[in-house]
């Protein structure tokens, strides 16, 4: 059952909402116009309430089959599959991949997964992420303070190993997928925060 699991939240995962919005308002891709297919990309390029639906919809799908998995009592490596499988279908969708075209960067389904693993743990982070990036504004941000934050509090407030290990699993995928951004902000030295 995970397996199938897994697959079905790979393809959920691949459905970018800030592609339909943006293309409706538009009639092109965010990365047509360099930016990124996300709920940033989308209330930027179609308006907030594109943004607001995308991010729901976006962390959802991180979210319901993270959630599932847990009370299923998934063990790993079926709960590492399941919370990572949306991610990766955000980051890299089925139907990009035969173009070796790329989604978005995994942001929000990772929070949908990581807030359905250790909600308690990972909100704390997410704020004070919210308030970095409210102050620089460049939404990726968000990630580099929450993700290290969130496992350090998952750690001092003793989340579950398995817990634990398929957040950090969700969190390398995000990692993977955005080293290029990273080092572009490293190598400029902060001086260019790209969408």
């Amino acid at each position: 059952m995970g397996l199938w699991l897994a697959l079905a939240a790979y393809l959920v995962g691949s459905i970018l909402p800030a592609e339909i919005f943006v293309r409706w308002r538009t009639g092109r891709s965010p990365h047509d116009v360099e930016d990124n297919p996300g709920g940033g990309g989308a209330w930027r390029l179609a308006g907030p309430l594109a943004g607001v639906i995308t991010i729901l919809f976006d962390m959802g799908k991180g979210a319901i089959p993270t959630a599932i998995a847990l009370q299923a009592g998934f063990r790993p490596p079926e709960l590492i599959a399941v919370a990572a499988a949306p991610v990766i279908g955000h980051c890299w969708p089925f139907y990009k991949i035969i173009r070796l075209d790329r989604g978005g960067r995994g942001l929000g389904p990772a929070t949908g997964a990581l807030f359905a693993m250790a909600f308690r743990e990972v909100v704390p982070a997410y704020i004070l992420g919210a308030l970095v990036a409210y102050r620089l504004r460049w939404l990726p941000s968000v990630g580099i303070v929450a993700f290290p934050l969130g496992l350090i509090l998952m750690l001092l407030w003793r989340v579950p190993p398995e817990r634990l290990t398929a957040a950090l699993a969700v969190m390398l995928v995000v990692l993977v997928r955005n080293v290029g951004l990273l080092w572009t902000v490293l190598r400029t030295r902060g001086a260019r925060l790209p969408h």
